[in-house]
């Protein structure tokens, strides 16, 4: 008596639920998924990619990135680690390699906001190169901006980004964002 009561408890919502995906699909269409899916349930468990990694090495994790805002959007630079970050409310939306002052040229740290933004037709007035996407730090001559990263401190004192990671960054901040550059920087 007790298995045939576990049996019905068991069976009764395997069939209600068989019953209701047979009701709500064709047979074409369950037969085609089934085909390219390799079963019918199998495209639904399948996990979804979250973040998106690009070729320059960036992450990007747009259900983060969603969520940005004037207010709850900050950059954060460790050139110690040589790696750039969007953070919205706290949470890494970028994670990106950067390329800081090489040796014999600096790369001021503390807290700044952008101050001017420009995304092409920026040029260095000193050594005559393009830099798209420029977020000027405080009014002062350093900024952030897409540039060559060669894998290690390169620059004369920019912060240097691969163009897609520059490109998320710029489309997500403002005038005014918080940029804070720290030697190192311990994800507090």
């Amino acid at each position: 008596m007790k298995r045939r009561v576990l049996w019905s408890a068991l069976s009764l919502p395997l069939l209600l639920g068989a019953a209701l995906l047979t009701s709500c699909s064709n047979s074409e269409h369950t037969t085609a998924s089934a085909a390219r899916h390799g079963g019918a349930f199998q495209g639904a468990f399948r996990p979804k990619p979250s973040i998106e990694r690009h070729s320059s090495g960036a992450r990007v994790n747009p259900a983060v990135l969603s969520q940005s805002t004037r207010s709850n959007t900050r950059v954060v630079i460790d050139v110690a680690d040589q790696r750039g970050y969007l953070l919205v409310n706290g949470k890494i939306a970028v994670d990106t390699p950067v390329s800081t002052a090489r040796p014999g040229k600096w790369t001021p740290r503390g807290s700044y906001s952008m101050s001017q933004r420009v995304r092409t037709g920026k040029v260095s007035t000193i050594y005559g190169v393009e830099m798209p996407y420029w977020m000027r730090l405080s009014g002062s001559v350093y900024g952030v901006h897409a540039g060559h990263l060669p894998g290690y401190p390169a620059s004369a004192g920019c912060i240097r980004l691969p163009v897609s990671a520059a490109q998320v960054i710029y489309d997500n901040t403002t005038y005014g964002t918080r940029v804070n550059i720290y030697s190192s920087w311990d994800g507090a």
